[in-house]
């Protein structure tokens, strides 16, 4: 009489655990929007009828979860101080899961968190430590980074940063909705310099 009890909680146990935080679209590791801990995730798997599953997950006392690993560490620092607003928006900053820089910010001192839902990206502005700045190179609050902007945006493209003497920084000029230009510093690998020809990292450009 006790197998069918027995039976009865483990499905009802594995129902509650499918129903990830995260809406799974592709297999892999990715971090709990709503969390502001840093330590819980969801595990997405494929099943053999195509359709995602997903596990809640939270790291252990000492780590962290990373989204940039997907794995969780000692070393990654938690982000997400000073969570303003979530929306769901047309517009959309957001291209992939993870994080992108914030459009309006222009101190760096913000960035978005992307997390797609059901097709729709949701965004969530989140704000860097005190004494950090976002990179967009490595998607992570950086007390290194520069913000600076050495050239303001005419048109959609790349182009060089004049106050480089490595030839190695260029900005980004992404034209928005509204009809703006943003703009975006990188800076390019360490093996490649940027051309302002082919507007790319390359190797065959000799920096003058």
């Amino acid at each position: 009489m006790q197998t069918p009890i027995r039976i009865a909680v483990l499905l009802f146990c594995v129902v509650w655990e499918v129903q990830g935080a995260v809406n799974c679209t592709s297999a892999g590791r990715y971090a709990d929007p709503a969390d502001t801990t840093c330590k819980n995730y969801s595990l997405c798997i494929l099943t053999t009828d195509n359709t995602f599953i997903s596990y809640d997950y939270t790291c252990p006392a000492t780590s962290l979860f990373s989204p940039v690993s997907s794995t969780c560490t000692t070393n990654y620092v938690c982000n997400t101080t000073n969570t303003t607003t979530t929306t769901n928006t047309t517009t959309s900053a957001c291209t992939a899961d993870g994080f992108v820089a914030d459009p309006s910010s222009t101190d760096c001192t913000s960035y978005i968190q992307c997390v797609q839902i059901n097709g729709t990206f949701s965004e969530t502005v989140l704000s860097c430590p005190n004494g950090t700045l976002y990179n967009p190179n490595t998607t992570l609050c950086d007390a290194s980074y520069n913000c600076t902007s050495a050239v303001s945006c005419s048109s959609a493209g790349r182009v060089a940063d004049t106050t480089d003497t490595t030839c190695q920084r260029y900005f980004l000029c992404v034209l928005a909705a509204n009809g703006t230009l943003l703009q975006y510093s990188y800076t390019c690998p360490t093996t490649s310099v940027f051309s302002p020809v082919s507007k790319v990292c390359t190797t065959t450009y000799t920096c003058p």
